[in-house]
Parts: C-alpha cells; sequence; structure tokens
C-alpha cells in the first residue's frame, strides 16, 4: 500500500497533501503526504501504524536545516500539532520548570522566557525552529546550546511507548543528540530556567537578534548553518570564504556573500542544486585547508534521493 492511501485510509483526519517547497525554508521540494498528530496518543497511533506497515516517515517541524527532495518524499511527514505546539510554565525555588511540547516554535518561547526573567533561552530568540527539533539537533548559538537546559525529554518509540529520557540519557553532543539515530520521537521537552533579570535578557535577546540581521541572509531562504564547526578548527563558514566560495553558483543555489556558511536559494534552486554545491564546497575546502566539513543540515529521505533531478 502506498505511504498516501495509507496516510489517508487509516488516518482520514489528520492527512494532508503536502508541498515540501511551502513549508521548508530553503523553499525546496516536491510533493508529499503529511499526518498531523494533535497528541501523543495520535502521535503513537501513527508511528505503530506506519511501523507495522513499513512506510518511512519524517517528522518535520519549521523546516530548518532540512533538504526537501524535488522530487518528493515516498513516505509520510509527520508535522505535529495541537497539544503537542502547547508550552506550561511553572515556579520554582530556583526559577522555572518549563514543559514545551516539540511543536512549539522556539523564539516565542524564549521571548517568553526573557520577559518572565527565565534565564538561559536568550540564544535562542532567532532561532527559527522548534522545541522538539532544537532538542534533538541540540540547537545553539553565541556559545549557548539547549542541552545546558533540558532535564528531560519525553518520547514516542516503537509501538507507541511514551519515555521520559533524563538529560544525561540523551547523550547530548555537538549539534547532536541519541533522538537523531531514528526510531523515537521527541513529543515534549522539560527544561529548567533559572531566575534573572527580565531587562537584561531582552537586552541580550535584543543584541542577539541584531546580529542575526547584520551577518546572516535573512532576506533570502535558507535552511541555516550548513555544515558544523570542525573540532579545534575555524568556523567553516571562514575555511569557506578563505578558499574563495563566497557567491558561488549551482543553479539556483548560492553561498551567501553575506555568511559564506549559508547556501541561499536565489529563486529557482533544486535540491539538486544545493546539493551538487555542497560537494564543490566540501572538496574545495578540503583542497585548501586539509579539514573536512561535515553537513549540520538533514537529507529528507537521504542525500541520494536530493541529488536526483526532480520537477520544481
Amino acid at each position: 500500500m502506498s505511504a498516501r492511501r495509507l496516510a489517508f485510509e487509516r488516518f482520514p483526519g489528520m492527512a494532508s497533501d503536502l508541498a515540501l517547497c511551502d513549508c521548508t525554508t530553503w523553499r525546496v521540494g516536491g510533493p508529499a503526504v503529511a499526518l498531523r498528530p494533535g497528541s501523543r496518543g495520535e502521535l503513537a497511533d501513527a508511528l505503530g501504524v506506519l511501523g507495522d506497515e513499513g512506510v518511512p516517515w519524517f517528522v518535520l517541524g519549521r523546516g530548518s536545516n532540512v533538504l526537501a527532495p524535488d522530487s518528493g518524499y515516498d513516505g509520510v511527514v509527520i508535522i505535529l500539532s495541537g497539544v503537542l505546539a502547547g508550552v506550561a510554565w511553572q515556579r520554582s525555588d530556583s526559577g522555572f520548570a518549563v514543559d514545551a511540547g516539540a511543536a512549539a516554535p522556539l523564539p516565542p518561547l524564549a521571548g517568553a522566557a526573557c520577559m518572565k526573567g527565565a534565564g538561559g533561552l536568550a540564544f535562542a530568540a532567532g532561532i527559527p525552529g522548534t522545541v522538539g527539533g532544537a532538542a534533538c539537533m541540540n540547537a545553539g548559538a553565541y556559545g549557548s546550546s539547549l542541552s545546558g537546559l533540558v532535564e528531560s525529554v519525553e518520547a514516542v518509540g516503537p509501538g507507541g511507548t511514551v519515555r521520559i529520557f533524563p538529560a544525561c540519557e540523551c547523550r547530548f553532543g555537538y549539534r547532536s543528540s541519541s533522538f537523531q539515530a531514528g526510531g523515537w520521537v521527541v513529543s515534549g521537552v522539560r527544561l529548567s530556567l533559572p531566575a534573572a533579570d527580565p531587562a537584561l535578557l531582552r537586552a541580550e535577546a535584543a543584541d542577539h537578534l541584531r546580529r542575526r540581521r547584520e551577518t546572516l541572509p535573512l532576506d533570502m531562504p535558507n535552511a541555516g548553518s550548513v555544515f558544523k564547526r570542525p573540532p579545534d578548527d575555524k568556523p567553516p563558514g571562514r575555511l569557506i570564504e578563505e578558499a574563495g566560495l563566497k557567491g558561488l553558483s549551482c543553479g539556483g543555489a548560492m553561498v551567501s556573500r553575506k555568511h559564506a556558511n549559508f547556501i541561499v536559494n536565489t529563486g529557482e534552486a533544486a535540491s539538486a542544486d544545493i546539493v551538487r554545491l555542497i560537494e564543490i564546497i566540501r572538496e574545495r575546502v578540503e583542497a585548501a585547508s586539509g579539514t573536512t566539513l561535515v553537513e549540520e543540515i538533514v537529507y529528507m529521505g537521504g542525500r541520494d534521493l536530493c541529488a536526483r533531478e526532480g520537477a520544481r
């Protein structure tokens, strides 16, 4: 049974057709079918059926850090919604305990934290993702990352099992966690935020937002940082710039002239253009510096699928 037929027959209330170019920040991608579970129970049911039928699935948040294939995704895209986007605040002796659903957008959460005097999240004010995605990849900026604030992660696994993982079991690393291996889908995160001066937090967040506007190509479709920072080496943007690659184009994809670790869609980029440009960057940076860059972005359906020519 096809993924589309399965989705609409088994979950008619959750299923919909999807154009991936409309829900990824690179504005690239073909057709797909989506399921939008609005509760842990619906998510557990969906994962159980998809697992039993052997249908591949991909969890999509706000569409950053993802390259979707132009040929489309021959599986089910899971987009969390409903109560899985909720946020509950509780005052504690030392600050705040926050229970955030995986679909909760990160910037409004960071903004609310600054207004309440809950410290630690100002760095996330401009990160265009969800709490679940941020936990999965251990999002960070300006020397901070989400893992330093995580008390526990709730996830739904095979067979619909719901489990709470203490932070020490999540294997957080630089832009990584145990949830990237697949199998478990983050459904919620509990954060522990220290009390802080709201005015100072708002000023810190405003400074981060200003720096993002000044240094990042926010006026063009992009997926965020393309490559991870190499251990004990220069930032990838500097390595790419020193290799003379700013402004390099492949089809409609271009290395940003504003920040070299960003690839922008100049209007008609295909997923294959972006994959090829990434290959060129890796080859030339390695030739120039001896450093092998590793992608931070995720290829929906795998790199080979994204490299294929497809309808735009």
